[in-house]
């Protein structure tokens, strides 16, 4: 039963190594601007790129806007978000 359990824990230990090969990186880009007319725009992307140990990537794009037309109760936003992978050849 203790040989079973260790090699259990062994095999979870040996997943969680592979998962820990991927790597992250997030990069983030935020700009604001006011027209002549009082309007202000803001827009901020975050892309967030994951490559695992076999060199396949899968990038994360997010997008929100804000347009806030001068006044109150008038502002939108919107969020988008696109996924785009790229394997690698075998």
């Amino acid at each position: 039963m203790k040989k079973n359990l260790t090699m259990m824990a062994l095999a979870i230990l040996a997943v969680a190594g592979l998962t820990a090969c991927d790597e992250k990186k997030t990069t983030e880009q935020t700009s604001e601007q006011t027209t002549p007319d009082g309007t202000t725009i803001e827009k901020s992307t975050t892309v967030e790129t994951t490559t695992d140990g076999e060199g396949n990537a899968t990038q994360e794009i997010k997008t929100e806007t804000s347009v806030d037309p001068e006044g109150v109760m008038n502002k939108e936003s919107t969020e988008s978000t696109e996924t785009h992978e790229t394997k690698t050849s075998e």
